[in-house]
């Protein structure tokens, strides 16, 4: 008796939500308040364009917003700020732009 239900257990509520959480698809972080999500669509050649944000606000100064695409190998880039090379200071050290643990983006600074 208790063999059927713990069977239907470990159906229910181990195993059932790994398959329903691949099926679905949440939207990375938004980057920022100037940015609008982007469907997916394809264009008129065909080609599959992944949902991606799309900057709409004015220019930012010091940094540019590089649009999603495709690289050389094919795969989908999203859409990114690229900041201008920084200067070397010595007895410092350069960390990139990341994501932090939380989602939010952390731009590139001197530590």
């Amino acid at each position: 008796m208790f063999r059927p239900l713990k069977i239907c257990f470990v159906t229910c509520f181990l195993v059932l939500p790994f398959f329903f959480g691949t099926l679905s698809h949440a939207q990375p972080p938004k980057p920022g308040s100037n940015f609008v999500w982007v469907d997916p669509y394809t264009n008129s050649n065909g080609i599959h364009i992944p949902g991606h944000w799309k900057h709409v606000g004015a220019p930012v100064k010091g940094k540019t917003w590089v649009l999603g695409h495709y690289n050389a190998g094919g795969n989908w880039v999203p859409g990114y700020w690229k900041y201008p090379r920084a200067p070397n200071k010595p007895g410092k050290a350069w960390v990139p732009g990341h994501r932090g643990p939380r989602g939010r983006w952390i731009p590139g600074h001197w530590r």
